[in-house]
């Protein structure tokens, strides 16, 4: 049957282990702000060292209250060590070395006790030493009595690192005052155990004032974080929408911008197949022409018909809003394909050798149709750089890295181009070839910039071009979401 001290002292125990856990848990939800974790260990320290005197209060046995006296100052040690490192946190003043010293003397300040060291080994003990009265004969060694001078500078050190942050932290004034009480209460009990006075130890019921303070300071900053984190998300969430309307109207002139510079573009492209079409048309109607020459007419507006065709067709596909539809696709698969829809309007497919090398996985997350355009336009400028046949290399192979990427590489025996030209090729509507409409490398750079990645080209005249693209392997999005609630 437990005395009413001891059923106290469990009860501060339980209260002080109940205060450790709701802190080292609010820690683990905030990783950030360890003098939660601090102030939760030193909870522990506490309900060690109240466990230790609740046990000890009941003691009629000599080796049972040596041992209580030892938990005691085991849980005394844990707590002095991490008031001193929590004061610092709590004030924002850094102190490493003290810190540092302090948890050198908890080491061997625990080390000594667990050891038996604090002691005196034969001090002889009566029956209910640590009774209602709390009377107790001295029980320490010169050694032990140095470590608890020790503790109690760290303890009255860390009070006083508490005054000094009071200034700028004033609701550590009230913090201040009580612990202390607490550390007066500490000397107190500490000169009443070395003297062996006849008085009760007050330091278990006095811990109880500091933890009370502390508790409603950091639970304080806690609500005061929270609203102040409520009032940037607000803040964040204003400066979207304002950022969101700039950005519309940001695009808005933009395409009005790039309006007027492909109607300049479309002007120029569609007059002069519209010129060679009319000029066709009034040849024809001369009553005087020969069959040979309308033959040779005929044919020059169907490759001016066929022209106009594809200048429509690609700016379809280059005006056509780019949005990706992501999914799961195979990349060689997709340069096969490309490859294969290339060469089928070559004049002398057989002629051109195809090479498909795959050094890894493959494999990504985007939209085929898109990739699949892309790749096409690619492959088709490389056979149309080699009208009389050659060598197509397509190679394929992973990157690791912060952003997983596959990179692919198409790699012709054509004729290549010089600085000027590889500078302008992915300009849009830039081109070399008489019936080439200048978008099909612009098509290939926007649609690979929509996937995330990006485009460069390496040739050399009269030796080859190679196309190298790199995609990363999970498209990251272009636009941040918006703040929750939005």
């Amino acid at each position: 049957m437990l005395s009413p001290l001891a059923t106290l002292l469990f009860t501060w125990a339980a209260v002080y282990s109940y205060a450790g856990v709701y802190f080292c848990m609010l820690h683990a939800r905030r990783p950030t702000h360890r003098e939660y974790l601090g102030f939760g260990l030193l909870c522990f320290g506490l309900a060690t060292w109240s466990a230790g005197a609740a046990i000890g209060s009941d003691a009629r046995d000599p080796s049972v209250l040596s041992g209580a006296i030892q938990i005691e100052y085991i849980g005394g040690f844990v707590t002095v060590v991490y008031f001193v490192d929590f004061a610092t946190q709590l004030v924002g003043r850094e102190a490493p070395r003290l810190v540092r010293a302090a948890y050198a003397f908890g080491y061997v300040g625990l080390v000594a006790t667990a050891s038996g060291f604090l002691l005196v080994p034969s001090a002889r003990f009566s029956g209910g030493l640590r009774d209602l009265s709390g009377y107790a004969e001295p029980v320490f060694t010169l050694p032990g009595a140095v470590l608890v001078a020790g503790a109690l500078f760290f303890a009255a050190w860390s009070v006083w690192t508490l005054a000094r942050g009071r200034e700028e932290h004033p609701d550590l004034r009230v913090v201040v005052w009580a612990a202390a009480v607490a550390v007066g209460a500490a000397v107190y009990d500490s000169l009443l155990r070395f003297t062996g006075g006849d008085g009760p130890f007050l330091l278990e019921h006095v811990a109880l004032l500091p933890i009370l303070t502390v508790v409603w300071v950091l639970l304080r900053r806690f609500v005061r974080a929270a609203d102040q984190l409520g009032e940037r998300t607000d803040e964040l969430r204003r400066s979207y929408s304002e950022l969101r309307v700039v950005q519309e109207e940001l695009v808005r002139k933009e395409q009005l911008a790039a309006v007027g510079e492909l109607s300049a573009v479309i002007a120029h492209e569609v007059r002069n197949p519209l010129a060679i079409i009319k000029n066709a048309v009034s040849s024809l109607r001369r009553p005087s022409l020969r069959d040979a020459d309308r033959g040779v007419l005929l044919g020059i507006l169907d490759e001016e018909v066929d022209r106009l065709n594809r200048l429509v067709r690609d700016l379809l596909a280059y005006a056509r809003p780019v949005e990706p539809k992501g999914r799961a696709v195979d990349l060689v698969t997709i340069a096969r394909e490309a490859i294969d829809k290339a060469l089928s309007s070559h004049p002398r497919p057989d002629a051109i050798e195809v090479q498909i090398d795959a050094d890894g996985p493959t494999d990504m997350h985007g939209d085929p149709d898109l990739l699949r355009q892309a790749l096409t336009n690619i492959a088709d400028n490389a056979a149309q750089a080699m009208p009389d046949g050659g060598a197509l290399r397509v190679r394929l192979r992973p990157r690791s890295g912060r952003v997983p990427s596959v990179i692919l590489e198409f790699q012709d025996t054509g004729g290549g181009m010089d600085a000027l030209v590889r500078a302008k090729a992915l300009d849009p509507f830039f081109t070399t070839r008489p019936a080439g409409t200048g978008l099909g490398l612009a098509i290939v750079d926007r649609v690979v910039r929509n996937h995330g990645g990006e485009v460069s080209i390496e040739s050399e005249a009269k030796v080859g071009t190679t196309v190298r693209i790199t995609l990363p392997r999970e498209r990251p999005s272009s636009v941040p979401p918006p703040p929750e609630g939005l």
